[in-house]
């Protein structure tokens, strides 16, 4: 499966020299995103399996991207807080079984602790419970809820255990703007 993935260069040199990149806990851009993060891996576990030792959170890359199976964009994927920041657009070819895939903007319905019930009853307060179980849709990423047509420009995200130097195509050098 053709993936691509948005690494800082750093981490890309570490790959080259170790044979595999995986997810650093200590990079996790803020710490509100660690328990959704470690959902996800939760997810991983009971989707795709075990994680390799020393894997321990998700490495995110694109499958698709407003409906288009693609290269992404630098022109907008290449923006950042930090401008000038080495990165590298990678092609990886992953084992589909290596692969979880899900809808990127729903994705953020975890990333801010809501829910994902349709209909939604705005009066309704739903458990701890509810929320996660309903955070499953995110997986189904070719449905629709409540009516939305959301196929034609759905963006779906993949996560991996890990990136194996061999799975690599190609390699694009850019700085963030």
């Amino acid at each position: 499966m053709i993936l691509w993935t948005i690494q800082h260069k750093a981490a890309y040199e570490d790959m080259l020299r170790t044979g595999v990149l995986r997810a650093n806990p200590e990079y996790i851009l803020e710490e509100f995103f660690r328990a959704p993060y470690e959902w996800m891996a939760e997810q991983m576990k009971k989707r795709i399996g075990t994680p390799p030792e020393g894997a321990e959170l998700p490495v995110w890359a694109w499958y698709q991207w407003e409906g288009k199976r693609k290269r992404p964009d630098m022109r907008s994927h290449g923006c950042s807080s930090d401008k000038g920041v080495p990165i590298v657009l990678l092609t990886i070819d992953v084992p589909e079984e290596c692969v979880l895939l899900s809808d990127f903007d729903y994705w953020h319905v975890v990333l801010n602790d809501g829910e994902l019930i349709f209909p939604f009853d705005e009066n309704a307060v739903y458990s701890k419970e509810e929320r996660q179980e309903s955070w499953e849709k995110i997986f189904d990423y070719e449905c629709s809820f409540d009516d939305e047509d959301r196929c034609i420009g759905l963006s779906t995200q993949a996560t991996l255990w890990e990136i194996k130097a061999e799975w690599v195509l190609k390699a694009e050098y850019f700085k963030t703007r």
